[in-house]
């Protein structure tokens, strides 16, 4: 089975734009992504502009909390396989920091993402569709079904994968 490509967004406080990535990653294909977020300085809580685009229809709000970059380069952080980060500061951080050799994204929102509660609607849609290009262009297909596989099970079992159920 092949395991789920991580991908770690980071930005400076890690309370609005990280945050809105990860959450929307994790709501549009988390069956092939597991997604994090981090910050340079995280924040004591998330926006709560952030969590307002959330709200409706969001399973997974509660894991969204601050963290810092540095819970991810340490010795017993997962190895992640791509970090995007999605401002200039956090687009200088070393990138020797994390394990393994992850692909580096910056993604370059415009200014009004940055600005306060009023434009967090217009951050929410251009990571959304930063997140929709992602995974279109970075979801692996599962491995397919080998037929070895098949000759080895239960026949109600091979019944119900023939059969597509």
């Amino acid at each position: 089975m092949t395991r789920k490509q991580r991908v770690l967004f980071l930005c400076r406080d890690n309370a609005t734009l990280s945050i809105l990535a990860e959450a929307l990653l994790r709501e549009l294909d988390g069956l092939h992504f597991d997604a994090f977020s981090a910050g340079l300085e995280p924040a004591d809580k998330v926006h709560a502009a952030a969590m307002g685009e959330l709200r409706h229809g969001f399973s997974s709000l509660e894991l969204l909390n601050p963290k810092s970059w540095l819970e991810f380069t340490s010795e017993w952080a997962p190895e992640m396989d791509f970090v995007v980060t999605l401002c200039d500061e956090s687009a200088r951080v070393d990138m020797r920091a994390f394990h393994g050799a992850p692909k580096l994204s910056h993604w370059a929102l415009t200014p009004s993402a940055y600005a306060a509660a009023g434009t967090i609607e217009n951050a929410f849609w251009q990571i959304l569709k930063r997140v929709e290009g992602f995974i279109a262009a970075e979801r692996r297909p599962w491995p397919s079904l080998k037929l070895s596989a098949v000759a080895e099970c239960s026949s109600e079992a091979c019944d119900l994968l023939m059969s597509g159920q």
